[in-house]
C-alpha cells in the first residue's frame, strides 16, 4: 500500500474519551477471556479453502466461498445473532433494532495458497504469538474480531439507540461482485468500515482507468525485425518477465547490448539463439499495478533494448519506437503521455503498462492507471485518448472507477482516529492508497485495520499471519467503534 496522505488526527474536535475508562477495561477483560474461542473460530474458517471456483447451483463463486459463508453463519448464530443469507454471496447479522448506523464489511474468500509455506496454509498454526494460515490477516481474522466485537457490545453495552450490521462477503479477491450484487437491493449503513487494509485509517483511494489499445500492419519479410513480443498478461501487475523474437540477428552480437541495457534498466537481459534469429529475455521485478514505481517493468525494459537495434523499417519497428516514446522505461507517472498530475492528498497519478503482445501483424496492450483527486476527464482521459490516436493506435476505455474519499473532518473518521490513538498510543493519521479496498464506492466508507504499522502480515504471500495480540486489540477497537457510533 502506498501511504501518501499524512493528515493528523484533529484533537480539537475529538470530544475526549467518550466510552469511559471503566468500560474500556471491561472490553479488554472480555476479550482476554474470549481469546481462545476467537482462535478456535478463526481456525475453523482458515480450514476452508475459500478460493473462488466454478459456479455451481446455489454457489455463485464456487464451493469454497459458499462453505466459508456457512461456517461464519454458524459462528454468528452461536454468538447469538440471526443471520440472513443473500444468494450465497453475502451474509449479514444485525446488532440492535432498526436501521443500522454502522456497517462492518469483511470478506471470507482468499487468494490461492501459492508456494513457499513453512506450514499448512489451510490449517491455522499458532507459533511465536502468531496465527499462520491463508486468510488469517486477509480477511478471516479481522472478520472474527468483528463478530466477537458485536457479541462484546451485546453483553457489555446492550442499550444502544442505534444498530450495527456485519456484512460478510465471498468474492472480494476477484472483483467484489458479491457486494455489488448486494448493494443493488440493499441500502448500506451511513458509516462503513472494512478491516481489510491498514491502520490507522485509509480514507482516500485513487480512482482507476483501464485503457486498451491496439494497432495493425501488413506482415513484412524485411530483416532484421521483431517478429513477436510477449510481455505481461495482467493489467494490474508490473510485468516481471518479457521476451521478444528478433529475426535476422544473432545471439552472440546481442550480448554486449544486453549487458548495457541490464545496467540501464535494472532488468536482467539475456539472448539465446533460435532458428533464423535470437530470442531476447528480460527479467524485472513484479509489483502491484497500484504501485508501479516499486517494480521493474520487464516489458518496457525490453522495448528500450529493441529500440536501440538497427531494425528494418516495417510495422513492428515503428510500433516499438512509438511504444518507447509513449512509455519510456521508468516513467510510471504518465509524463510522456502528457497526463502527469498530482495533489497533496492523494499524490501522483500512476501508470502501469501491464499487458503487451506484438505479432507479425499487430499489437494489443492494456494499462492500469490510478487517478488522484486532481485528475479530470480534461487533463487525463482526453489527453490520453489524443496521444494514442495521434500515434496511430486504436484505443478504448475498458473500465473506470472514480476516486473514493471520505473526508477526515467527518465525525466517523475522527471517532476512529481517537479510538486508535487511545488504544495504541500512536498518532492517528489518514492514509491514501493507490489500491482499492472493499469499501471503494461506498459512501462514508473507510478502511480501518487490520495491518498495524511496522507489521508485514505477508498478505497474499507464503506464511500469511496475524499476531494474536493485534487480533485481540482490533476486536477491542471494533467494540469501541460500535459503541461510539451507535450509542
Amino acid at each position: 500500500m502506498e501511504n501518501i496522505q499524512n493528515e493528523g488526527y484533529d484533537r480539537a474536535n475529538s470530544g475526549g474519551q467518550s466510552s469511559g475508562g471503566l468500560l474500556r477495561r471491561d472490553i479488554e477483560r472480555w476479550f482476554e477471556k474470549e481469546t481462545k474461542n476467537m482462535l478456535g473460530d478463526l481456525a475453523r474458517l482458515v480450514a476452508v479453502r475459500s478460493v473462488r471456483g466454478e459456479a455451481q447451483p446455489g454457489m455463485p463463486f464456487g464451493e469454497g466461498p459458499a462453505k466459508a459463508l456457512e461456517v461464519a453463519a454458524e459462528i454468528l448464530e452461536r454468538l447469538g445473532f440471526k443471520v440472513e443469507n443473500f444468494e450465497n454471496r453475502v451474509i449479514t447479522a444485525d446488532l440492535g433494532e432498526g436501521e443500522p448506523a454502522l456497517g462492518i464489511l469483511c470478506h471470507l474468500d482468499v487468494v490461492p495458497e501459492g508456494e513457499g509455506w513453512s506450514c499448512e496454509p489451510f490449517a491455522a498454526t499458532v507459533r511465536d504469538g502468531k496465527v499462520f494460515g491463508r486468510g488469517t490477516a486477509d480477511d478471516k481474522g479481522p472478520a472474527v474480531a468483528a463478530m466477537y466485537a458485536m457479541r462484546a457490545v451485546r453483553e457489555l453495552c446492550p442499550d444502544l439507540s442505534r444498530g450495527c450490521r456485519i456484512i460478510l462477503g465471498s468474492a472480494e479477491e476477484t472483483g467484489s461482485e458479491d457486494i455489488a450484487a448486494y448493494r443493488t437491493a440493499h441500502k448500506m449503513p451511513p458509516n462503513v468500515f472494512t478491516p481489510d487494509a491498514s491502520y490507522p485509517i485509509v480514507n482516500l483511494e485513487k480512482g482507476r482507468l483501464c485503457p486498451e489499445f491496439s494497432a495493425a500492419w501488413e506482415k513484412s519479410d524485411a530483416l532484421p525485425r521483431v517478429a513477436s513480443l510477449v510481455g505481461g498478461d495482467t493489467a494490474n501487475r508490473v510485468p516481471d518477465k518479457a521476451r521478444a523474437l528478433v529475426l535476422g540477428l544473432d545471439a552472440e552480437s546481442m550480448k554486449p547490448l544486453c549487458r548495457e541495457y541490464a545496467e540501464k534498466t535494472g532488468a536482467a537481459m539475456t539472448a539465446e539463439p533460435v532458428e533464423g534469429g535470437v530470442m531476447l529475455y528480460a527479467a524485472g521485478k513484479g509489483a502491484h499495478g497500484a504501485e508501479p514505481e516499486s517494480g521493474v517493468n520487464a516489458q518496457t525494459a525490453l522495448l528500450s533494448l529493441l529500440n536501440a537495434l538497427d531494425l528494418a523499417d516495417c510495422g513492428s519497428t515503428r510500433a516499438v519506437k512509438t511504444l518507447c516514446r509513449l512509455f519510456p522505461h521508468g516513467d510510471t507517472e504518465g509524463r510522456a503521455l502528457g497526463i502527469a498530475v498530482r495533489d497533496d492528498l492523494s499524490g501522483a497519478l500512476t501508470v502501469n503498462f501491464g499487458v503487451l503482445e506484438i505479432t507479425e501483424t499487430g499489437l494489443l496492450g492494456n494499462l492500469d492507471i490510478r487517478l488522484p483527486l486532481a485528475s479530470t476527464d480534461e487533463n487525463t482521459d482526453n489527453v490520453l485518448l489524443s496521444a494514442f490516436r495521434a500515434a496511430g493506435f486504436e484505443v478504448a476505455i475498458k473500465d473506470k472507477s472514480p476516486v473514493h474519499h471520505t473526508p477526515r473532518e467527518t465525525h466517523f473518521v475522527q471517532t476512529l482516529l481517537r479510538i486508535y490513538e487511545e488504544h495504541t498510543g500512536r498518532r492517528g493519521e489518514c492514509l491514501s492508497t493507490g489500491g482499492q479496498t472493499y469499501v471503494h464506492g461506498i459512501k462514508g466508507g473507510v478502511a480501518f485495520g487490520c495491518s498495524f504499522p511496522g507489521t508485514d502480515n505477508h498478505l497474499h504471500g507464503a506464511d500469511e499471519f496475524i499476531g494474536i495480540d493485534e487480533l485481540v486489540l482490533s476486536g477491542v477497537m471494533f467494540t469501541r467503534a460500535i459503541i461510539e457510533m451507535c450509542r
